[in-house]
Parts: structure tokens; C-alpha cells; sequence
């Protein structure tokens, strides 16, 4: 992970868990594992119970932290941010709820429910480190946020994941095994697409591919991705 916005994106996007620090009315410290979602711009977004206590601690005091790390036998040497601001409940618009819905692990089976709710991070402040003596700040959306018109994206998105899922299962598969490095075990299904990448699934296991470049608009998904099936076939990196 380097300092650039690209990178802190594709790491944030490459994760769906993580764990929360908010504040108790006293004052203490309360943290809690959740999981994650990022919408286009690369924004973290939660879907909390009224039940849950660090929800309720939010109601009253939205700062808090995000962190996210990279697992492995020694953690002081990888990779993990700590992403900081204030959590507050939104309404998503029935794309950008789709897509959280998706991404989310579990989620669909609570959309129904009526004391669940989604939940924005509004990025202040993001304190990186990519190991031993390689660290930084970053600040705001501003600086990490992907910039440009991603609405044609986000509206597209549904649909195309749609018709990869129905008619391309073989590169779907494809990818995984390049990109990811194994055999799947189960069938592969595409769970989102963006402007830097798409996410699969297969199993219970989970797989961030990232583009080479960044799309533009919603025609450049058909273009990257089949390229990229065309490298997966014939194994080049």
C-alpha cells in the first residue's frame, strides 16, 4: 500500500470488515467488528440494528473510527488504516441500496427488517500505515474520495452485474483462478462492479479484483473485462 488515494482506495475496497471505536456517554471507549461496504467514490458504508449498542452509542456522539488491517502471522509489518470521522444514518437510493445490499455479507436477509438501517462514514481523516517507517495522514474526502460524474456508473452497475452473472460464469471463473491465484471450489458469482474494479464470490470466500485503469463510463466495463478474460485465458499478469 503507497500513500496515493489509489492505493488507500484499493486497499479500503479490498476488505469488507473491519472493527469501529465510538464513544459511550461516559466517555469511554467502545469498540465492535462490523462489516463494510464501499460505494463508487470509495466511501465506507455500515448496516447497523437499533439493538446494537455501538449504533446507539453513534445516535448520540457519531465520531468515530474505522479500522482495517490486513491479516496475517505478524500484523506490526502489514498493511492497515484507521479511518476517522463521524458515522451517520442516510436513506441510499435504490441503486446505491442494491449494490450495499450485494456487498454487504448477509444483508439481504435484513432489508426487511425494520430496525435496520444503513450508515455513512464521512471520511475526516485517515492515519495509514504500510509498514515498518512507512506511514501517514491523509485528510478528508477530498484527498481520498474517487473524483468525477459516477452516477451513469452507479446506475449502470445492477445491470451489468446482472448479464455477468447470467452469461460469462466461465470467465467469471476465469478471473478468480488468475487473478486471485487458486481454484475456485464453488460457483463464482460478481457481486459489484465500480470505476476501479469488481468483487467476487465464491463460497464464503471473497476476491477484490482491481483494473488496470480506471473506467470512465459504464461501455468500458464491457472492453476491461473482456481484455481481461482474454489475460486470464492465456495467464499474463
Amino acid at each position: 500500500m503507497d500513500c496515493n488515494a489509489s492505493s488507500l482506495r484499493s486497499f479500503v475496497r479490498a476488505h469488507y470488515q473491519g472493527a469501529i471505536a465510538v464513544l459511550a456517554p461516559d466517555g469511554m471507549p467502545y469498540s465492535a467488528v462490523v462489516h463494510y461496504a464501499c460505494d463508487h467514490s470509495g466511501v465506507p458504508y455500515f448496516l447497523f440494528s437499533n439493538l446494537a449498542v455501538h449504533q446507539q452509542y453513534l445516535h448520540r456522539d457519531p465520531r468515530a473510527s474505522l479500522l482495517i488491517w490486513e491479516p496475517g502471522d505478524d500484523l506490526m509489518a502489514l498493511s492497515r488504516l484507521a479511518v476517522q470521522g463521524e458515522i451517520r444514518r442516510v436513506h441510499p437510493d435504490p441503486a446505491l441500496e442494491g449494490r450495499l445490499l450485494c456487498l454487504l455479507p448477509g444483508a439481504d436477509g435484513y432489508r426487511d427488517m425494520p430496525d435496520f438501517h444503513f450508515y455513512r462514514l464521512e471520511i475526516q481523516k485517515i492515519r495509514w500505515i504500510a509498514g515498518f517507517g512507512s506511514m501517514g495522514w491523509t485528510e478528508g474526502e477530498g484527498e481520498f474520495c474517487l473524483s468525477g460524474d459516477l452516477r451513469p456508473l452507479e446506475l449502470d452497475e445492477a445491470a451489468a452485474v446482472a448479464h455477468m452473472n447470467a452469461d460469462h460464469g466461465g470467465n467469471l471463473r476465469d478471473y478468480w483462478r488468475h487473478f486471485g491465484g487458486d481454484e475456485p471450489m464453488e460457483h463464482v458469482r460478481m457481486l459489484a462492479l465500480d470505476a476501479e474494479g469488481m468483487d467476487l464470490q465464491s463460497g464464503s470466500k471473497r476476491l477484490r479484483v482491481a483494473f488496470p485503469e480506471t473506467i470512465a463510463e459504464a461501455r468500458g466495463w464491457r472492453k476491461m473485462l473482456v481484455e481481461m478474460a482474454q489475460r486470464a485465458r492465456e495467464g499474463e499478469e
